[in-house]
């Protein structure tokens, strides 16, 4: 299999390095990876990644349009090398992964030379662009949406409906897909999971009043829910403290929120850790009293499977989330916290009502425990992700995929 793996940072997503790199592996499956974001100052260079072949594609480390410029030309030559190995490599599966023109030539490589074309669509990118050009959260608003478009059109009219098969996160970006006129018998939905190393995580010793977030800070988020959370809780709890575990996409998306801290005077009450390795980013989370997963309830989040609740829930951890198909599912099954409307008010009584009663919080923690092993580990999703691939290759994955 030849998978692109688009967007920087992707190829670490558990995802792609747990599920495919280690799982798939070890069950027969040879892949070889174009990745970006991984190199600098190369627009494309070969590396051995994870024990596999891989070809990787750097972004420009100038800063304003002329790195911008400089980082979609890599873009486009990566795009154009990628299409020339799927025609020449001996590849029985071409898999792309949320990439819209590279998309169109993968089908076109695949058709040409007889093989599977699979798409992987891990999170609504070409809504979000148009989402962030709206809101003046991109750099350059009207190129966004334009972009963003254009990105719908190709994937949903000519990358979804000649792909062999598409894999989406969430049962509820399969209907939203759907809504597209694709066929719901040509999606499986594989929801993030962890890899059962986390379930052994020793959890503590709990910091009383510590409070939570492990993620992205990007402004389409809208975190400063928590802050003004955070507000409340304090009157309650004044020594209780809010942790961002993450950072941005950009500078502006932490300074929002360093500004609203300042705004609120909650001062030291407030912690940036800024990017961290992720095992350290899991030592904050194995402290925390109480962890958050917040996802602000418009379309474009709605769909996804977020990556933190499983976590949080495998490290043995309270979860307050708010309402979402995904969180509101997992929360509703395993008993593993608490799930509210979206709203300052909502999230800091249901922090409160944790951080009186420790007992609960924890007994909450070990059912999140317990859900995670039975349900949200690559051992329990793998087989699934396996089948399909070997059901495509034989010609009898419509049939699967209906049940």
């Amino acid at each position: 299999m030849l998978y692109l793996v688009g967007g920087p940072g992707n190829a670490e997503r558990v995802d792609v390095s747990e599920l495919f790199a280690r799982r798939l592996a070890r069950d027969g499956f040879e892949v070889e990876y174009v990745i970006f974001g991984l190199a600098e100052k190369s627009a494309w260079r070969e590396i051995e990644w994870r024990g596999a072949k891989a070809w990787v594609v750097g972004r420009s480390e100038r800063g304003g349009l002329l790195g911008a410029l400089i980082s979609k030309f890599y873009e486009v030559l990566a795009d154009l090398r990628t299409f020339w190995k799927a025609l020449r490599g001996n590849y029985d599966v071409i898999q792309i992964r949320d990439k819209f023109v590279v998309g169109v030539l993968g089908i076109i490589a695949a058709r040409i030379r007889g093989r599977k074309f699979t798409y992987w669509m891990s999170y609504p990118f070409a809504e979000c662009r148009i989402v962030d050009g709206r809101e003046g959260n991109s750099r350059f608003p009207l190129a966004s949406v334009i972009g963003g478009h254009c990105a719908k059109f190709l994937l949903y009219k000519v990358i979804m409906p000649n792909s062999d098969h598409i894999f989406v996160q969430s049962d509820q970006m399969m209907k939203d897909v759907a809504e597209h006129g694709i066929p719901i018998s040509r999606m499986t939905p594989v929801p993030m999971a962890v890899d059962e190393a986390l379930l052994e995580y020793a959890t503590g010793p709990v910091e009383p009043g510590m409070v939570l977030y492990l993620g992205t800070l990007v402004r389409v988020r809208r975190l400063d829910v928590l802050l003004d959370a955070m507000k409340i809780v304090l009157e309650k709890h004044p020594d209780a403290t809010l942790n961002f575990v993450g950072d941005g996409d950009s500078p502006l998306d932490r300074e929002s929120l360093e500004a609203r801290v300042h705004e609120l005077d909650l001062g030291s009450s407030v912690v940036f850790t800024g990017m961290i390795p992720m095992m350290q980013a899991h030592g904050y989370v194995a402290r925390a009293a109480v962890c958050l997963s917040p996802f602000y309830p418009i379309p474009i989040l709605l769909s996804t499977s977020p990556t933190k609740i499983s976590e949080y829930m495998a490290i043995g951890r309270p979860v307050v989330a708010n309402v979402h198909p995904e969180q509101s599912k997992i929360i509703a099954e395993s008993g593993a916290g608490i799930c509210v409307d979206w709203s300052a008010e909502e999230f800091a009584s249901a922090i409160i009502r944790l951080l009186d009663d420790p007992a609960m919080a924890e007994e909450m923690g070990a059912r999140g425990r317990e859900y995670v092993r039975a349900h949200r580990t690559y051992s329990v999703v793998t087989p699934i992700v396996s089948a399909i691939y070997r059901h495509l290759l034989a010609g009898d994955l419509p049939r699967i995929a209906n049940r």
